[in-house]
């Protein structure tokens, strides 16, 4: 049986700052799956496409805000990736999973399902949207706006057995919390 550790929060939440940390501290081998090497797998000429994910900004928001339109696509890349995650952890290999949850619940429906013979754990990562903000102008390979959007939607319909605020704590910190709650 493998340990899966999924993390859901908006981009520029910490979740690759803190799985890496969480892979420093544990006992056993974690791989780090990211939703975002799944996202460049897929065909440049998808980028941007309704086919795939549309990034556009929203008209007539204050602070900027730019959302995230799934095509169907980019749908069956996301349910690969669950898959994938399965698949790996059939394997018996435990994992660290970096994702962004948009659609209220069905993203963790679908790895309640896929690994119910595995031991998960989900933790919801955010920070205060200010911070959050900030992170995504630094990192500057961002569209400014997603993590505003996606602020009031990440979490929607999700259940967590542990909830990190990176706003709060250093990456190292926040993994020796998991460590800690969780027993890796």
């Amino acid at each position: 049986m493998a340990i899966v550790i999924i993390l859901n929060g908006t981009t520029s939440a910490g979740k690759t700052s803190l799985a890496h940390a969480l892979q420093d501290v544990t006992s056993q081998p974690f791989l780090h799956v990211r939703m975002d090497d799944f996202l460049t797998m897929q065909p440049r000429r998808l980028d941007n496409h309704p086919e795939g994910f549309v990034f556009e900004r929203v008209e007539g928001a204050g602070p900027p805000e730019v959302s995230i339109k799934t095509g169907l696509y980019g749908a069956k890349l996301m349910s690969g990736m669950r898959q994938a995650v399965a698949a790996m952890a059939d394997s018996d290999l435990n994992m660290i999973v970096d994702d962004v949850w948009l659609r209220e619940g069905a993203e963790q429906a679908d790895y309640i399902r896929l690994l119910s013979k595995h031991q998960v754990f989900f933790v919801g990562v955010n920070a205060p949207l200010a911070i959050l903000e900030q992170r995504e102008l630094a990192r500057g390979d961002r569209d400014i706006g997603q993590a505003r959007w996606q602020y009031g939607r990440v979490h929607v319909g999700a259940t967590y057995d542990l909830k990190i605020d990176t706003g709060e704590m250093t990456p190292q910190q926040a993994a020796l919390k998991i460590q800690e709650a969780f027993s890796l």
